[in-house]
């Protein structure tokens, strides 16, 4: 429903216009009904008009002057002037006083009813314009935070151009002050809530100055942009405010944050030059597992990592492997980090590095037939080498479950090879040429390998384990036979009666016969 006014000095008019139409039932309220235009401004200024019906000549204020009073104050008002035949040169004026239509006296009521319909029509239509733009409007200052955040970043990662910067920097309230620039950034703790972020966020507005600018990049660090018009001035603003952050947030928290300063420059051209020193600084903390404040400087003085060092250190690791098992490669492995540990390495690098590690472990591990357990199968998001301390804590797990493996089947092997000596030990004890080289010679083992496999798996010697393989055999022949020592000796593998004899005694306390008289009893 719009609400419509009357202005028209002659009353049968105004009666005639008042009783022609169904008001209310039409869309329109006829709301007033004046004699002449002063009166109807006078409304107008305290009630809600829509649209105003006028007759053009009138005393006092004519619908011409009106049509001119409502557009400078009232441009919303459809307005339609009522005119005589003698009165039709005004309707050039009328037009540019934004009048909608005009109407030729007299005026039927269907004419009226039209014309009303289709102001009816374009009156919805500005209705439903101006609720599309008040929508539109009330998204954008609900996403205007959002949209001046977005713009910060990209102004300081240096997407936006000069012309860009020009048309944008005033609608998002950033004034240039053409001086010097210096990007902060500070990394949360893992896990850290949304309160504990924003906490700092208002703590760190609260100390920067009118043009510098705090906000979150999409990674939720948190980005101070600062700009001075001295370089003295603005680099001890800028260390002042890391080292009140730092304090504030690992006094309150207890959880330090890592703080990264890029280098100060002069051009908002250069501010992608900052931003990103500032997160080099960042990421290296992050690697070396380090919370502190870490500046440009301080990574421009790092070595770089050179990739021909670090694959000689991998392939140590795997040489570590392959000679001592998990010890010796977890030492070459603690030698790597201690390598990556001076450099300035990125994030990419050390996941990139530490994935071809693992590939390489994983590549030594099917060549000798082991198998991963799930758990150390790596991630493919790689998050597991996001620092030096994940990379030693992955890597330490990886080796130990290889080295117990490979411990199990040393194990097996080992007791294989036992079982076959014994076995070969029991064949050939009788045979008193029989010796450790023979022995050696059917297991394909140096005589020192073997020997120090049998003492591992039997507790005993060779020498020691055959002789107690001969006189169990002479005591078993004592007791059931009537052979004489020398022909006992014989058969157990002793050429020398005498060396036999001897052993025996030292062994029971005793000699064979009296050994045989004793059981005898």
């Amino acid at each position: 429903m719009y609400n419509m006014i009357l202005v028209d000095d002659e009353a049968i008019i105004r009666e005639g216009i008042s009783s022609c139409l169904p008001w209310g039932d039409n869309g329109f309220n006829l709301t007033g009904v004046f004699e002449q235009g002063l009166d109807a401004l006078d409304f107008i200024e305290k009630n809600p008009v829509d649209v105003v019906l006028s007759d053009i000549n009138m005393p006092r204020m004519n619908g011409l002057e009106l049509s001119r009073a409502l557009g400078d104050r009232f441009p919303h008002i459809t307005v339609i002037l009522l005119t005589g035949y003698d009165d039709f040169e005004y309707a050039q004026e009328a037009i540019k006083n934004q009048v909608r239509e005009f109407l030729l006296k007299p005026i039927t009521r269907n004419e009226l009813a039209r014309v009303l319909e289709t102001v009816q029509s374009e009156l919805d239509e500005k209705r439903e314009h101006r609720r599309l733009q008040d929508e539109l409007q009330m998204k954008l200052d609900q996403s205007f935070p959002l949209l001046r955040e977005r713009f910060l970043y990209r102004l300081s990662t240096g997407r936006i151009g000069p012309e860009a910067l020009f048309l944008r920097k005033d609608f998002f309230g950033w004034r240039d002050l053409e001086g010097f620039y210096r990007i902060l950034l500070v990394s949360f703790p893992p896990g850290l809530n949304d309160l504990d972020r924003l906490s700092l966020a208002e703590f760190l507005k609260e100390r920067v100055e009118g043009d510098d600018r705090v906000f979150f990049n999409p990674d939720e660090d948190l980005v101070i942009l600062l700009q001075d018009g001295s370089r003295r001035t603005l680099e001890e603003r800028s260390d002042r405010l890391s080292e009140e952050a730092f304090r504030r947030f690992s006094a309150s928290r207890g959880r330090p944050v890592s703080i990264g300063c890029g280098e100060t420059v002069e051009q908002t051209g250069d501010l992608a030059r900052s931003y990103n020193g500032a997160l080099n600084g960042v990421e290296y903390s992050r690697i070396m597992g380090l919370s502190r404040i870490s500046s440009a400087g301080d990574i421009r003085n790092r070595e770089k990592l050179q990739p021909l060092e670090f694959n000689r250190l991998c392939d140590r690791v795997i040489g570590g492997l392959k000679n001592g098992g998990s010890l010796e490669g977890l030492d070459a492995f603690e030698e790597l980090l201690g390598y990556l540990e001076t450099r300035f390495v990125t994030g990419d690098q050390l996941k990139a590095g530490m994935i071809k590690l693992y590939y390489m472990i994983s590549s030594f591990a099917v060549e000798i037939e082991l198998l991963l357990p799930e758990e150390e199968i790596l991630p493919l998001d790689g998050e597991s080498f996001s620092s030096l301390e994940r990379a030693r804590e992955f890597f330490t797990s990886m080796l130990g479950s290889l080295d117990r493996q490979i411990e199990r089947r040393r194990n097996d092997i080992l007791l294989s090879r036992i079982d076959r000596a014994r076995a070969i030990i029991e064949e050939r004890y009788r045979d008193s040429k029989f010796s450790l080289q023979d022995i050696c010679d059917e297991l394909f083992l140096s005589t020192s390998q073997f020997s120090l496999l049998f003492k591992e798996g039997t507790g005993k010697t060779f020498v020691e384990y055959l002789t107690a393989c001969r006189m169990r055999e002479a005591k078993n022949l004592l007791m059931s036979t009537d052979l004489k020592g020398y022909e006992v000796a014989e058969r157990v593998g002793f050429a020398d009666p005498r060396y036999f004899t001897l052993i025996f005694k030292k062994q029971t306390g005793m000699t064979a016969m009296e050994y045989r008289r004793s059981r005898s009893r």
